[in-house]
């Protein structure tokens, strides 16, 4: 990409700790999520690093439980997750160490967050299913959800969003979906394992990372 779009930008400034303060020993990063995505990609063999099809205009939904918010939202706790894809293929083997790290962090809370690209909406249900009877959600202070592939599907009356908050809405805990990230580009930077501080406001979702 000839001119990098501010996502690029802030994973960069991430890696390098450009950006970041130190506060009583505590080094801390600010990111913020950006007002627009692309649905279709203009990637092809002859244009292989193209800026960003910026068509759609980015709109956070909040739930607590089932119901949709829009008042602002604040919590903080370990932020983990991943692509369910993946994510769920490792619940119940030798690989599944999420006890270990709820345990391990308890006293912190654990902030999820999840985003899908193959999977369909019954596909997400599923998933979201497997991984809270495997116990993945003991702790959660909130889910941050990231967009989907499959953007706006409906099958048989489930969507994206009732495909999650209906496990998630028994915890009581914020919901924020259409995050930026997953596979529908622009993703903030997430850092998987950092103390982090999540305030929603209107349409904009800032994440301060604490690493420590």
């Amino acid at each position: 990409m000839k001119d990098w779009h501010q996502a690029l930008v802030d994973t960069f400034d991430v890696l390098r700790g450009k950006g970041c303060k130190d506060n009583n020993g505590i080094v801390e990063k600010q990111v913020h999520g950006y007002d627009t995505w692309e649905r279709e990609s203009l990637k092809n063999e002859e244009n292989p690093a193209p800026q960003y099809n910026l068509t759609e205009k980015k709109v956070l939904r909040k739930y607590i439980g089932e119901s949709e918010c829009d008042k602002e939202i604040a919590f903080e706790g370990r932020l983990v997750g991943g692509c369910m894809d993946c994510l769920v293929n490792l619940t119940g083997t030798s690989f599944d160490k999420v006890k270990e790290f709820n345990e391990r962090y308890a006293a912190d809370g654990i902030i999820w967050f999840l985003e899908s690209c193959d999977l369909n909406v019954f596909a997400i249900r599923r998933a979201m299913w497997q991984m809270d009877n495997a116990g993945w959600f003991k702790n959660v202070k909130g889910f941050l959800i990231g967009r989907p592939l499959c953007y706006g599907q409906e099958m048989m009356g489930l969507d994206q969003y009732s495909a999650v908050t209906g496990i998630a809405a028994k915890y009581n805990v914020p919901v924020i979906m259409d995050c930026d990230f997953g596979h529908l580009s622009p993703s903030m930077p997430l850092v998987s394992g950092a103390y982090t501080r999540v305030k929603v406001k209107d349409n904009d979702l800032l994440l301060n990372y604490r690493f420590c």
